[in-house]
């Protein structure tokens, strides 16, 4: 397992239940600035924070269920992605969360490629992924396929990314 650095493992309710900041491979902060132009010079000064969403439904269906469940996880990881943004902007430091389901920024502007949660998962955290025909599924090492990956992206240093998500999770807690 490569060296990641915890940041957040929320309670129960809270949209993020696991987070981690993995050391990152150069190749990848390299294309960083194909995803997101706006980097360009300062990609490799990047922090991916890959999340993951425990869900009750494996993500390997197509049930109403498993949509729904899908559904609510995109929409709470923007919620969560989106004050994570702000926060971080705030304190004067870049920051994007790219679309789950895209793959695109959401808010800066998108470069001409994608950034595929399921393999930075793969290559950050050697999670292993299933092929479903025409998408890739995660297996998470204590969860399997009953995951919902997302990632958020920023030039802030650790420390300032680590305060931000207390701070969330405080007031959470409140």
């Amino acid at each position: 397992m490569p060296s990641t650095t915890p940041i957040c493992a929320s309670k129960a309710g809270a949209p993020v239940t696991q987070s981690a900041i993995p050391a990152i491979k150069p190749r990848m902060r390299r294309e960083m600035k194909l995803v997101f132009p706006e980097v360009v010079g300062r990609e490799m000064d990047m922090l991916i924070i890959p999340t993951f969403q425990r869900t009750t439904s494996s993500m390997v269906g197509y049930e109403v269920e498993t949509q729904i469940e899908k559904d609510a996880k995109l929409h709470a990881f923007y919620r969560w992605g989106s004050e994570l943004v702000t926060r971080l902007r705030k304190r004067g430091h870049w920051a994007d969360i790219t679309d789950p389901m895209s793959g695109m920024a959401l808010f800066t502007a998108s470069g001409p490629s994608l950034y595929p949660d399921v393999e930075g998962a793969e290559l950050l955290l050697r999670y292993n992924q299933l092929n479903i025909g025409t998408c890739f599924v995660l297996s998470h090492p204590q969860w399997d396929t009953k995951v919902y990956p997302a990632t958020a992206f920023t030039l802030a240093p650790i420390g300032t990314v680590k305060a931000a998500i207390n701070d969330m999770r405080a007031e959470i807690s409140l």
